[in-house]
């Protein structure tokens, strides 16, 4: 689907939908859980519809009214060798790999669009010493497919910190349910650490017991099982960060939901676009970001890498010279957003230069508009070009704005009741 995206002012109060990576945390463990969860301010996407579908590959029911879901955990006995529908989501397939091995020994994992090309060799190299069979290969509709069989086992597992908290946190969901203790030492430097922490938010909620022993080492007693809870959902801070961004570049907009202390490392989005110059006033549950003179600054995005496409979109309307650096996790998403995000700013006349792990943007310059740029079928791609649109000097032609609903189904109603444009 084709969208025009108009320039504009957004102006008023929405509340940000769920966020999903605490939502694939919150649905994992009342998954595991002997009986029923409740998890309330629910918000559906293609992604969260991915790890539903695993969950019930696992045994597991969930049943969505309004926006609440029910879980109910070993609801059925799950097939030997399930099939596990990832779709494009990189969260559900690298939780899901060693929750497999765990609970049903193994199972074959379908995945769709660039998520074959992502990375799994993490889990490969440390998990088949262990006994574990592993084959990627090309399946019969020609999607990539992963076949895993064995079991996880307690012991001593070490992985490097530059590799996606994912792996980590798939480790930390199994590890309690091993016979014996474990122990999980994540080495210097780690990369995505408030992604980890909202892991062990999650399942400490669920009275699973994981004891630190230093910076990046725990200790993970055995033989535990999940609980079940009732819980509720916090806004998802990389979704506020596109409508703050807007506000920050051509309007004045409230996001209301949001929490100070959910543990989302994306909620340095209020921190960089100060550092830009940005009118941002927080208060109890909401951020309210207004349209300013924006000035270039150097941002670190190592720990919010979901968020540096919209704060190079800042920087390009800022004046002066901006650095994102600790970009490197951007080539590994739906497109490579590193270069995706480059080569759409400059499309727009943006002076931007995509390295290895830094953007460098010279602002200052009018963005073009009256043209067409490629989102690679990327859902946050789109939402940039929505957001770039406003400051254009004239309409933007997204393709491929169906891509929205891997993570934001509602996207567009949210843009247009603000005042933005889109036919």
């Amino acid at each position: 689907m084709n969208t025009v995206f108009a320039p504009a002012a957004l102006s008023g109060t929405t509340a940000a939908p769920a966020s999903k990576s605490e939502a694939h945390r919150r649905l994992i463990c009342a998954g595991m859980a002997d009986g029923t969860s409740e998890i309330a301010g629910f918000t559906a996407s293609e992604d969260i519809e991915a790890t539903m579908r695993c969950l019930g590959a696992l045994g597991a029911r969930v049943e969505v009214e309004g926006s609440t879901a029910r879980v109910t955990g070993f609801a059925e006995k799950p097939a030997l060798m399930p099939l596990f529908d990832c779709g494009e989501s990189g969260s559900t397939l690298r939780f899901f790999v060693p929750i497999a091995l765990t609970m049903t020994h193994g199972g074959i994992f379908r995945m769709r669009g660039r998520l074959g090309q992502r990375p799994m060799d993490v889990y490969r190299d440390l998990l088949v010493p262990k006994g574990v069979a592993w084959s990627m290969r090309e399946g019969a509709d020609g999607t990539a497919e992963l076949r895993v069989s064995g079991g996880m086992t307690p012991g001593h597992y070490t992985l490097p910190g530059n590799v996606s908290s994912q792996f980590v946190s798939g480790l930390l969901f199994v590890l309690p349910l091993q016979e014996m203790e474990s122990t999980l030492t994540v080495t210097p430097p780690v990369e995505s650490t408030a992604y980890i922490d909202m892991t062990l938010r999650a399942i400490r909620l669920s009275d699973v017991r994981v004891e630190e022993m230093g910076e990046g080492k725990w200790r993970i007693p055995g033989r535990q099982r999940y609980q079940t809870r009732k819980v509720a959902l916090h806004g998802d801070w990389s979704q506020a960060a596109v409508l703050l961004t807007a506000g920050a570049i051509s309007g004045d907009v409230t996001v209301t939901g949001m929490s100070d202390d959910d543990g989302q490392g994306d909620r340095a989005i209020i921190d960089c676009l100060r550092k830009l110059g940005a009118d941002i006033e927080t208060g109890d549950g909401w951020v309210r970001c207004r349209k300013s003179e924006l000035h270039g600054a150097e941002l670190d995005m190592r720990n919010c890498p979901d968020i540096a496409p919209m704060v190079a979109l800042a920087c390009a309307v800022a004046e002066g010279e901006s650095r994102l650096t600790g970009c490197r996790r951007l080539r590994l998403k739906e497109s490579d957003r590193l270069e995706t995000t480059g080569a759409m700013l400059r499309t727009m006349g943006a002076g931007v230069r995509a390295e290895w792990d830094t953007l460098r943007v010279r602002g200052g310059r009018q963005l073009r508009g009256n043209l067409t740029v490629d989102a690679r079928h990327d859902h946050r791609m789109v939402m940039l070009a929505s957001i770039a649109a406003l400051a254009a000097d004239g309409p933007v032609t997204v393709a491929d704005t169906d891509a929205l609903a891997k993570s934001w189904p509602d996207y567009l109603d949210t843009y247009r009741a603000l005042g933005g444009q889109a036919e």
